[in-house]
């Protein structure tokens, strides 16, 4: 009896894990990365066991899918496969925020600012634009718009391919686009930072400085909510508990590579994303959420990542065959 279990568990592990793409097995790599970081210096990471109990979150949902998918015929199976994985990156992108600042206990504002004045000549850019740039309403409102954008143009980029027929490619951006992703949040445990909008300026003047129309403010209060900052909070409070996501810029790494990706397979909504996306790049730095330094820490996460992908796809899926030739 028990070896009739065993032998049908084995054989349900091994149909799930054949289930399994390159980028949910990279996922499955990155919880364990999580893991072990925040379990090893849990004496500094005193809330390990948060981040632990979200990767197993993730990797629950990862075999849960992969289980309805090895027994399921519906047609939705394919771009469901797809689909449930954005949602999944926000629990590592809201696990991360437990991990970078603890481990060193400081944030690295001071080396960033530094770095953006040395390349501006002693300048701080977001000082400079409001000084120098015009900044009516209508372009707050815009370019607040094209930030919040910031997970649906990748999203764009991959629907169009699906829908051009194009299986294999909307496959490879949807594990490009993860990769950059992770990427981008186990780089913020080496350098956490909260940004200029802090640092550099009045946090709660920055609707009296940059009023937008309609939905700037709105779209501010959503944002900060997903960084842990609620209305009224003191700002001891608020640097107590934001997100350390500034450098390397996730936004200008992520954007940057859909719009080269976006040209690269040539679809129809290729010009659309490079104006949004340049927009959202711009407005980073407009809105105070990112030093320039931040951006180029992300051009070249962006750079790494479109050089290097291929070879950890090659790696991932040699790793997950030699996996599941082993589970007999």
């Amino acid at each position: 009896m028990a070896s009739q279990i065993a032998l049908r568990l084995k054989t349900l592990l091994r149909r799930t894990l054949q289930q399994l793409t390159p980028q949910e097995a990279f996922m499955l790599a990155c919880t364990l990365l999580f893991s072990i970081i925040a379990v090893c210096c849990s004496t500094l990471v005193t809330q390990w066991s948060q981040v632990v109990s979200r990767m197993a979150i993730v990797t629950i949902a990862i075999f849960g899918m992969n289980y309805w998918s090895s027994v399921s015929e519906s047609s939705w199976r394919e771009p469901l496969k797809l689909a449930y994985t954005v949602p999944l990156l926000l629990m590592f992108f809201k696990s991360s925020e437990f991990i970078s600042f603890p481990l060193h206990g400081h944030d690295f504002d001071p080396l960033l600012i530094t770095a953006d004045r040395f390349l501006f000549g002693g300048a701080n850019p977001t000082q400079w634009l409001f000084q120098n740039f015009p900044h009516p309403p209508a372009l707050t409102e815009y370019l607040t718009i094209c930030y919040s954008l910031f997970y649906f143009i990748p999203i764009a980029l991959a629907i169009e391919l699906y829908r051009e027929g194009q299986k294999e490619a909307t496959h490879h951006v949807f594990f490009i686009i993860i990769y950059g992703f992770l990427l981008s949040y186990v780089a913020y445990f080496l350098v956490p930072s909260v940004g200029p909008r802090f640092t550099l300026h009045n946090f709660f003047g920055i609707s009296t400085e940059l009023p937008g129309l309609v939905v700037t403010e709105p779209i501010r209060t959503l944002l900060n909510r997903g960084e842990n900052i609620i209305p009224g909070m003191p700002l001891s409070e608020v640097l107590r508990v934001v997100t350390r996501d500034a450098f390397p810029s996730g936004h200008g790494d992520i954007t940057f590579i859909t719009i080269i990706l976006a040209f690269r397979y040539r679809v129809r909504l290729r010009w659309p994303i490079a104006v949004f996306g340049s927009s959202l790049i711009f407005s980073t730095v407009y809105l105070r959420y990112h030093y320039v330094i931040d951006l180029l820490g992300g051009g070249f996460l962006a750079v790494f990542t479109l050089y290097t992908w291929r070879s950890v796809w090659g790696w991932i899926v040699r790793l997950t065959k030699r996996t599941i030739s082993l589970v007999k």
